[in-house]
């Protein structure tokens, strides 16, 4: 008779482990088939302002930053915009007081100081902008060593990826500190030809010569195509491991999808965190 008053007991706590079991094993089942995340953990990037790519004041607070932001709020984050002077945000998240930084062009300093993923952001068409009056039978330049081969004297940003590769091609350049100064310089027949990303060149030029300077200027064909990334920190404690959760999400099915959408998918690879 005791032993039958314990079976009822005993029968519901043997269902209690077997649910608890389920549960656990539907737990950890779910997390191998998602991305790490962090649903309510906020990501900040440092940026600066490089219309229409990234800005504060515009839709969406650019293309790049849209894509970012579409990335990271998949992944389950809350992705956050600190607007800074372009060499301040890049110093600041070197030193690790911000996570990552986006958008920039791969280089081996950079490697050694950030983390690169393997899965680009965009791609940058590099072109020259040029006044169609000072070379009225155009500029034909495919490469940025075209530059010094015909002797032209180049204005360009301060911080920006060509200040050392006009030095090491003994280009004698005039580098100035913003976008709006290159342009006010060329516009003043100052200097011959000025380096940008086509997109950027075409909406500063308008934005500080006026929409009538795309009747004046030419552009060449790009003398420089790479992919662009997000630098994630290696002086902050998060930096590697959101790097490599990135690099997650855009292999998954997912990812692959927008990246597509950014015909970034099927060049650019580079070598990831682990093997540098």
């Amino acid at each position: 008779m005791i032993f039958r008053r314990w079976i009822p007991l005993v029968f519901f706590c043997v269902m209690g482990v077997f649910i608890a079991i389920n549960d656990l094993r539907a737990e950890q089942g779910a997390s191998q088939g998602r991305v790490e995340k962090s649903s309510s953990a906020d990501v900040v990037f440092a940026v600066g302002e490089w219309a229409p790519m990234v800005g504060e004041n515009i839709e969406g607070f650019g293309i790049h930053s849209k894509r970012v932001i579409a990335v990271f709020e998949a992944m389950g984050y809350r992705p956050q915009l600190e607007f800074l002077p372009w060499q301040r945000a890049y110093e600041l998240t070197r030193r690790g007081d911000y996570v990552a930084t986006f958008s920039w062009l791969p280089s081996a300093d950079r490697l050694e100081l950030f983390y690169l993923p393997r899965y680009p952001i965009a791609r940058a068409h590099q072109t020259v902008f040029y006044k169609k009056s000072r070379f009225p039978n155009g500029l034909d330049l495919s490469s940025l060593e075209d530059i010094a081969t015909f002797g032209l004297h180049p204005v360009g940003v301060a911080s920006y990826w060509y200040e050392k590769a006009y030095e090491q091609l003994g280009i004698s350049a005039d580098i100035v500190t913003n976008p709006e100064s290159a342009w006010r310089f060329l516009d003043a027949d100052r200097a011959d030809v000025f380096l940008e990303e086509e997109q950027v060149g075409r909406k500063d030029m308008a934005a500080y010569l006026g929409p009538a300077a795309q009747e004046v200027y030419a552009v060449s064909d790009p003398v420089k195509t790479d992919d662009m990334f997000i630098l994630f920190s290696r002086a902050h404690p998060d930096g590697r491991r959101l790097a490599e959760a990135f690099d997650a999400y855009m292999l998954s099915e997912e990812g692959r999808a927008l990246c597509q959408q950014w015909d970034v998918c099927l060049k650019g690879a580079q070598p990831s965190m682990n093997d540098q």
